[in-house]
């Protein structure tokens, strides 16, 4: 039983030390927590396999301890079993009710035989809620503006939801201080956006609220989390939140598109890190290349494995500028993918918020797009299996 964790929530040091020394014996990891809001931040922050509560708590009723647990969707599959110091009916309903795996009243061959029915419960449990692996995040990200990263995001997350069968696909606009995917696919004039979404409390967070509330633009395949409306409202986003939106999505689609534009922040890094690919847009003119090499060691110095880097050319002003041979050579990595020049056709498919794909079946540049799909849905997958 290496690596499992089991949390104790109970007031009482003493028969909280009991059951974690036979836990232990069984080789069981053990958190302590003496408290119901401190058991609920531990279960959050820990992620053990499974809880076990004494419902004597001072600050919390044992059904509103469970539903804490169950709102939070970073706990709500954890089982929680009841090891009680007093034993009532109407206690055990109500928990059972509530979600509980099981209930035990307290005594030493109880006690012993709830340790031995851990495998059991486990087990049991996985069987109701069969592992899912998380979605995949991939981040778009650029050193310099006008290079057309919002679109390629966009498209190549398009082609995505078209090409690889089955997969649900969600994009996330986070350019700040304001955001152009929703401009990109046509989807205007509403109050839904990642401003908002950061604001709610974490506990609202939750797949099935995603599922409703996800932009479904016409002609697109993707789900839109729009960006800022505008500059002055990018000041309301609440950071702290950041995590918990991508962990919901993560848990709703098997990928989650980020458009970053150019940022590299204290709010993108978080986000760079958790990410199964960075897609490094680069241009062809020399001072885009010159920083697109600076932000991409930055990123070195902050952690970001190599492996996880795709890096696209964008011939997004002309045929004109340098070419993959020689941004390569000074950036000092592969460029996996070249997008050719589609003169005004970007644009016009752009403007008409109508996916590359749809608009110019058969341009040279959808069929890069589809290209690009599969080898970054390959190379994403790769990177989330290492």
């Amino acid at each position: 039983m290496d690596n499992i964790k089991i949390l104790l929530i109970d007031k009482d040091k003493t028969s909280r030390k009991f059951l974690a020394q036979m836990l232990i014996k069984k080789n069981y990891q053990v958190i302590h927590a003496d408290t119901g809001r401190d058991g609920v931040e531990k279960a959050a922050h820990e992620q053990p396999d499974l809880i076990i509560f004494d419902t004597n708590l001072d600050d919390l009723a044992a059904k509103e301890l469970i539903e804490m647990l169950q709102k939070k969707p970073s706990t709500a599959l954890i089982p929680a079993v009841v090891l009680s110091s007093q034993s009532t009916p109407d206690e055990m309903q109500e928990c059972m009710q509530a979600g509980c795996a099981e209930y035990y009243v307290k005594s030493g061959m109880v006690t012993l035989t709830l340790v031995n029915a851990i495998p059991k419960i486990l087990l049991e449990k996985k069987r109701e809620h069969p592992e899912k692996k998380d979605g995949l995040i991939i981040v778009f990200l650029s050193a310099n503006g006008g290079i057309g990263t919002s679109s390629l995001c966009a498209n190549i997350a398009m082609n995505v939801a078209q090409q690889i069968h089955p997969s649900t696909v969600g994009v996330v606009d986070l350019v700040l201080p304001m955001g152009s995917l929703a401009e990109i696919v046509g989807a205007h004039d509403t109050d839904f956006n990642i401003i908002k979404v950061s604001e709610m409390p974490a506990e609202a967070m939750t797949p099935g609220y995603f599922q409703s509330k996800m932009l479904v633009p016409p002609q697109w395949l993707v789900h839109l989390l729009p960006g800022s409306p505008d500059p002055a409202m990018s000041n309301h986003l609440v950071v702290e939140n950041i995590s918990g939106i991508f962990y919901a999505l993560k848990k709703t689609y098997d990928y989650t598109f980020v458009d970053l534009g150019r940022t590299l922040s204290k709010i993108s890094l978080p986000i760079i890190h958790e990410a199964d690919l960075i897609v490094l847009i680069v241009g062809t003119n020399q001072s885009t290349v010159h920083l697109t090499k600076k932000a991409w060691n930055y990123l070195l110095d902050q952690g970001i494995q190599k492996h996880k880097l795709f890096p696209i050319l964008n011939r997004a002003v002309g045929l004109e500028g340098l070419t993959k041979a020689e941004a390569e050579n000074f950036l000092g990595f592969e460029i996996k993918l070249t997008i050719p020049y589609m003169m005004g056709n970007f644009a016009l498919a752009n403007n008409q918020n109508t996916p590359i794909g749809l608009k110019f079946p058969n341009d040279t540049v959808s069929i890069m797009l589809k290209q690009a799909a599969f080898e970054i849905s390959k190379q994403a997958i790769k990177v989330q299996d290492k």
